[in-house]
């Protein structure tokens, strides 16, 4: 790889995989089909912008204030919000990642809501 970019092996310490993300400048996933990668909404939760192609679930984790999503196969659509960032810098995002991580994927407030539909659902069902 060049030298300003580093190539990083799979972890499962999850307090090295927040430093990973946090330290990131942006994360990029220009994944060709994915449901809905949790990759990015890590990276938000870290204050990290995601840079992603429209495709799947991954432009539903992103808002005009947490990243860029571009279309499908375009490189010259990365670079460009590469540099939109770059150029934003990561403190322009930051604090909207993670507030935006912290009010859509909030585990325990997605548990509760996960909760609720099923009982609905049994309590229609019956």
């Amino acid at each position: 790889m060049p030298e300003n970019i580093l190539g990083i092996s799979r972890t499962e310490n999850i307090q090295q995989l927040a430093e990973i993300y946090s330290a990131s400048d942006v994360f990029l996933n220009p994944t060709y089909e994915d449901n809905f990668p949790t990759t990015n909404i890590e990276a938000l939760a870290c204050g990290t912008p995601v840079i992603t192609y429209k495709t799947g679930g991954s432009p539903d984790a992103i808002d005009e204030n947490t990243g860029i999503v571009v279309e499908k196969g375009d490189i010259d659509g990365l670079i460009a919000a590469i540099n939109q960032v770059k150029e934003k810098g990561k403190a322009f995002y930051s604090a909207c990642c993670v507030y935006r991580a912290k009010k859509w994927y909030n585990k325990e407030d997605r548990y509760k809501e996960y909760l609720e539909i099923y009982n609905e659902v049994l309590t229609k069902s019956v």
